[in-house]
């Protein structure tokens, strides 16, 4: 059963030093040295490449030269959307948008009584939303892989914490479930990715896109026991500098499906079916570099 294990990649040391350069530098000249960057970075990462190659042949049927450039423009997009995150990390937030309508939105959800669970995944750029949704009305925490950079940790947690905003991190003792439990319980808000499994979580198989994958589900338990409302949320590359499109879904299950797993199912049902939609209709904007559905032998 393949498992991601990833982190934002560089070093600390780099981190900073490009983090310190866009500080002072327009992002722009940065984006004219990706492509050459990417090109470079395929060649030395054939595995991760392979994953996404096959991905894009075998789940969404891609001929073979559609997939080759496909992955190209997959991991220029990734860097590109990299960059932006790391450009508010240098205090320019104020350059991002998304509409305004679909802003007030994702806000609304935070305006109620009721404790929210916001599912998101590896598609577009899910984290620059924090930054530009302005301050929310109630706590969001965050589930963040551990395994970061303290320089990394560092900065997303001083860019989200003006904005009402806290960081989990995933921890082998299993605290982080208790702390999102008590989150919930306390009318709060958590976010995390729907689209990436860790030993010790809940897991259940869905067919998405044509081939069953492994789903965590153990988050739809909670979220039912306490009556919080579910939504699917993506923020997605709207095709020019600096502004982005939220896709944002209530996910909701009939009232007379029984039992704690299957109910959670049935919200792992609803949310994988709203992600292949929405990878249907951006395939490029899927970053899961890692073999997902166990795929390897596939021939090409």
């Amino acid at each position: 059963m393949p498992q991601w294990k990833g982190k934002t990649e560089g070093g600390e040391t780099n981190q900073s030093r490009l983090i310190g350069i866009l500080k002072r530098v327009d992002i722009r000249v940065i984006y004219c040295f990706l492509p050459f960057a990417v090109f470079y970075y395929l060649l030395a990462a054939r595995k991760r490449a392979g994953a996404i190659y096959r991905y894009l042949r075998h789940r969404q049927g891609f001929s073979f030269f559609k997939a080759c450039i496909g992955t190209y423009r997959n991991h220029l997009l990734f860097a590109k959307f990299l960059m932006d995150r790391f450009y508010v990390y240098a205090g320019h937030k104020e350059r991002f948008t998304v509409d305004s309508f679909e802003r007030d939105v994702v806000v609304k959800y935070f305006s109620t009584d009721k404790p929210l669970v916001m599912v998101g995944a590896h598609v577009g750029n899910f984290e620059i939303s924090s930054y530009f949704c302005g301050r929310l009305p109630k706590k969001l925490n965050v589930l963040a892989f551990a395994g970061e950079t303290q320089q990394m940790q560092k900065v997303r947690s001083s860019a989200m914490e003006e904005n009402n905003i806290e960081m989990i991190s995933v921890s082998e003792d299993m605290d982080h479930i208790f702390r999102l439990s008590d989150a919930i319980r306390n009318g709060e808000a958590i976010t995390l990715a729907g689209d990436r499994f860790l030993t010790g979580r809940r897991n259940q198989k869905f067919m998405f896109l044509g081939k069953e994958a492994v789903f965590p589900t153990g988050i739809y338990s909670i979220a039912d026991k306490y009556d919080a409302d579910v939504i699917a949320l993506f923020v997605l590359g709207a095709g020019k500098n600096f502004h982005y499109k939220i896709h944002v879904e209530q996910i909701t299950i009939d009232s007379d499906i029984k039992g704690r797993e299957e109910r959670a199912r049935a919200y792992g049902q609803k949310y994988v079916s709203i992600l292949e939609k929405v990878v249907r209709e951006h395939p490029l904007q899927w970053f899961n570099f890692y073999d997902f559905w166990n795929t390897e032998n596939e021939n090409d």
